[in-house]
């Protein structure tokens, strides 16, 4: 969200109270989500409590709380085996260092609440990473994003926010220009 590029340098002006984003950092590129965020009253609110405990939590409270589901809709035999059966969610935090670059909104600006995902960190997911990068224009992968729900209110624990790719071709991404902080 930082990056003066992203959507066109039209990010505050997105739709919603606020924009959630996704940031996986990649070692050959980023791979970048983004999800409008409705106002907290037009959540259920269930969704509400967990969304509003989460962006005012610490980085402790967030790591243990974030989990991604992927779900391998169609694709090869060996991809499927590497990502598994898209059953349960990891914890995201638990597995890979985050990164959170919150903004709550203003009279000027709406919330950005950019989570960046350090997959290069982990041995684990560079490798499930490669067999996936391998395959990825005969694939079609969906990832839903999920805040752990611990309390009767916040249940039942639902999807936050998903997002699903198909025949991604690497080689046609664009470049992000130079930016400098």
């Amino acid at each position: 969200s930082r990056h003066p590029s992203i959507l066109g340098g039209r990010l505050s002006q997105e739709i919603g109270s606020g924009t959630f984003i996704v940031n996986f950092l990649l070692p050959f590129g980023n791979l970048v989500a983004y999800f409008s965020v409705p106002p907290l009253e037009d959540m259920p609110p269930n969704i509400a409590i967990v969304w509003e405990k989460f962006i005012h939590g610490d980085q402790q409270y967030r790591d243990g709380k974030l989990k991604l589901l992927p779900v391998v809709v169609d694709g090869p035999w060996i991809v499927r085996k590497a990502v598994g059966p898209g059953t349960s969610p990891a914890m995201l935090g638990r597995d890979l260092p985050l990164q959170y670059y919150f903004n709550q909104p203003s009279e000027a600006r709406k919330g950005i609440y950019e989570v960046d995902v350090l997959i290069s960190a982990s041995r684990i997911a560079r490798g499930i990473l490669n067999v996936v990068k391998g395959h990825t224009k005969s694939l079609t992968i969906a990832f839903a994003f999920i805040i752990e729900a611990a309390e009767q209110a916040e249940l039942p624990e639902t999807v936050l926010c998903a997002f699903q790719v198909h025949s991604l071709n690497l080689e046609n991404c664009p470049q992000l220009p130079q930016y400098i902080e």
